[in-house]
């Protein structure tokens, strides 16, 4: 049996509405922090982390990161924040220079919304890599 030419175009209207209201229902991805700790192995105490945290929360700052040293063993911590999509760095910051127990100040500046990043955070020996990790996580 034909379709009318009217069932035609109310089928057709009711496709594109449905088709928006599918891409208007899509979530966008919530902004996530992400910390990543350097530790001799899974089980062992942790030589120190690295943090992004995404958005501010009273004095801390958005779209921040930070480094610290946990531990007294004359090795450093080095946190690396890139953009996950280019692999462009975005900022670093390290605890080279200081005694352990050692937080660097968050270091900050805006990031477009839903950026996703990827927090590389290592144990240094001077500028040598003793062990490394990383995370993603979303501005």
């Amino acid at each position: 049996m034909p379709i009318s030419r009217f069932m035609k175009n109310a089928l057709t209207a009711a496709i594109v509405t449905g088709g928006m209201v599918v891409l208007a229902a899509t979530p966008a991805q919530a902004s996530t922090d992400v910390t990543v700790h350097s530790s001799p192995c899974p089980v062992c105490t942790t030589d120190g982390y690295g943090w992004f945290k995404a958005d501010p929360i009273g004095s801390t700052p958005g779209d921040a990161l930070k480094a610290c040293d946990l531990r007294a063993d004359g090795y450093s911590i080095k946190a690396w924040l890139y953009n996950r999509d280019t692999g462009n760095l975005i900022r670093t910051v390290s605890t080279a220079g200081h005694t352990a127990n050692y937080c660097t100040d968050w270091k900050t500046g805006d990031l477009p919304e839903q950026t996703r990043v990827w927090l590389d955070v290592c144990t240094m020996d001077g500028t040598r890599k003793i062990r490394c990790d990383g995370g993603e996580g979303w501005s």
